[in-house]
C-alpha cells in the first residue's frame, strides 16, 4: 500500500467512524454521552488548529448564537450546561469537518464519492441484517452484542425494519438519501456514477425495507429531481407514482398503515386518543406546538442553542391536553425545522434556508462533466437536507455538519467555474 493510499484509507476510516458511530456510546451517564469519535476530535482538532488556525468566518458564524445563548441562560430560558454542551459540540464538529475538507484541498467530489460508498457499506450490512433475520441467525441481525445504543425494530415488509448500524430505520433512510438519488440517476441514465448498477439496486432495496415514511418521501423527491421533472405534467406523473407506492405500502405493511392512520387522526381529525398520539406523528405535532409557542415570545433569535429542552418542559401538550406520559425527542425537537424555530428563531431558520437555496443547482450544461457533477452533488445533498428539516433535529448526528459544508463548498465551486467560463 502506497503512502497516498494509506493516508486515504486512514481518512476514510476516521470519517466513517465520525459519521456512523452514534449507536455505540462509551458511557451515557450524566452530564453527557461520550462517543468514540470524541477521542478523534480531541486528538485531531488541536493539531489542525496549530497548523491552520481557526477560520475567521467561524467567529462571525457563532457570534450571534453565543450572545443569544448567554442572554437566555441569564434570564432562565436555557440551562448553562446544556447551552455549553450544544454550542461546544456544534463548534467542534463543524471545525473538525472543515479541517478535513481543507486537508483534502476542498475536493467535494472526492469526499462525496467516499460518502456514497459508505452508504453502500451501510446497505450491505442492512442486507446481512435482513437475510440473518429471515434464516433466524440472531447475531447477524441483532447488533446489541456490539452496539449498546441500538435496537431491533420489528415490523416492515419482512418482519424487521432495516436500520443497519444506525439506531433507527428513519435515520438510515435519511443518511442514504444522497445515495438514493445517485442510484436512481444511475438506473435511469445507464451510468455508473460513484457506484455501479447492482450497488444502486441494493441501496434502493434497503431504502424500501426501512419502511420509513420520510425515506419514501426521499425516494419520491430523488426521482423528481434526478429526472428533471419539476414541471407540471411530470409532477402529476410523479405524484401518481408516489400515490401508488403509498397505497401499496398502506395495504401491505401494517405498521406503515398504523402510522398513516394515526397521522390522519391527529393532524386532520384532531383526535387525541392514545392510538393517534402514541406515535411519531404526535412527537412532531407536539414539538411544532412547542416551537410555535416559543416563537411567539422570541420570534427573531429564539432562546439559544440547546433551549428546546427548556421550551419543551414549558409548553408540551403532555402536561395539558394529554394526561399521560409520552415525552420523546425532548432535546432535539424531532425536526431540524422545529429546533431551529425554537433555538435560533426566524433569523437562524432563514439563514439555513438561504444556504440551501444558494447551493441548489438545477440546470447545467449537460456537455460539461464538471458542471453535471456539481449538480449531482447539490441535488443529492439537497434531498438529505430536506429530510433532516422534516424529521431529524440533532445538529451533529451522522455527520450533518459535513453535509452542510459539502453542499456549501460545492455551490461556491460551481459558481466560480460558471463565472470563469463566462
Amino acid at each position: 500500500m502506497t503512502k497516498i493510499n494509506r493516508d486515504f484509507f486512514q481518512f476514510k476510516l476516521i470519517l466513517f467512524i465520525c459519521l456512523f458511530s452514534y449507536s455505540f456510546v462509551l458511557f451515557d451517564q450524566s452530564p453527557f454521552e461520550f462517543y468514540i469519535h470524541y477521542f478523534i476530535y480531541l486528538v485531531v482538532i488541536p493539531i489542525y488548529i496549530i497548523k491552520y488556525g481557526i477560520p475567521k468566518f467561524f467567529f462571525k458564524l457563532f457570534l450571534i448564537p453565543i450572545f443569544i445563548g448567554i442572554v437566555h441562560v441569564i434570564i432562565g430560558d436555557n440551562q448553562l450546561f446544556t447551552f455549553i454542551k450544544i454550542f461546544g459540540g456544534l463548534f467542534a464538529t463543524l471545525l473538525f469537518f472543515y479541517f478535513l475538507i481543507k486537508k483534502l484541498d476542498f475536493s467535494t467530489s472526492l469526499i462525496f464519492g467516499w460518502y456514497i460508498k459508505f452508504c453502500y457499506i451501510l446497505c450491505v450490512i442492512g442486507l446481512i441484517q435482513v437475510i440473518s433475520f429471515l434464516i433466524g441467525f440472531e447475531i447477524g441481525y441483532n447488533f446489541n452484542w456490539i452496539l449498546n445504543k441500538w435496537g431491533v425494530i420489528r415490523g416492515g415488509v419482512v418482519g424487521i425494519r432495516v436500520n443497519s448500524i444506525l439506531s433507527e430505520p428513519t435515520y438510515l433512510a435519511t443518511v442514504i438519501s444522497p445515495a438514493m438519488y445517485v442510484s436512481i440517476k444511475n438506473l435511469i441514465s445507464n451510468t455508473n456514477l460513484y457506484i455501479n448498477k447492482s450497488q444502486s439496486i441494493l441501496i434502493l432495496l434497503i431504502a424500501i425495507l426501512t419502511t420509513s415514511s420520510i425515506g419514501y418521501f426521499g425516494l419520491g423527491l430523488s426521482l423528481l429531481l434526478s429526472t428533471n421533472t419539476i414541471r407540471l405534467r411530470y409532477l402529476a406523473f410523479g405524484s401518481l407514482i408516489v400515490f401508488l407506492g403509498f397505497s401499496l405500502a398502506y395495504q401491505n405493511v401494517k405498521d406503515f398503515s398504523d402510522r398513516a392512520d394515526a397521522a390522519k387522526g391527529l393532524w386532520i381529525d384532531q383526535d387525541f386518543k392514545i392510538k393517534n398520539t402514541n406515535s411519531s406523528s404526535f412527537v412532531l405535532f407536539n414539538n411544532l406546538h412547542i416551537a410555535k409557542k416559543n416563537l411567539s415570545r422570541f420570534p427573531l433569535f429564539g432562546t439559544g442553542l440547546g433551549s428546546h429542552e427548556t421550551a419543551f418542559k414549558k409548553f408540551t401538550l403532555t402536561k395539558s391536553l394529554i394526561q399521560y406520559d409520552f415525552e420523546f425527542n425532548i432535546k432535539d425537537g424531532n425536526s431540524l425545522f422545529v429546533r431551529l424555530c425554537t433555538e435560533t428563531g426566524l433569523i437562524g431558520l432563514i439563514f439555513i434556508i438561504l444556504i440551501i437555496i444558494n447551493g441548489f443547482i438545477y440546470k447545467v450544461d449537460s456537455n460539461n462533466p464538471e458542471m453535471v457533477e456539481h449538480k449531482l452533488i447539490s441535488q443529492s445533498i439537497f434531498v438529505l437536507l430536506v429530510l433532516v428539516l422534516i424529521r431529524q433535529g440533532n445538529y451533529m448526528l451522522n455527520g450533518l455538519p459535513l453535509m452542510f459544508l459539502l453542499y456549501y463548498f460545492n455551490g461556491v465551486q460551481y459558481k466560480e467555474k460558471l463565472i470563469s467560463s463566462e
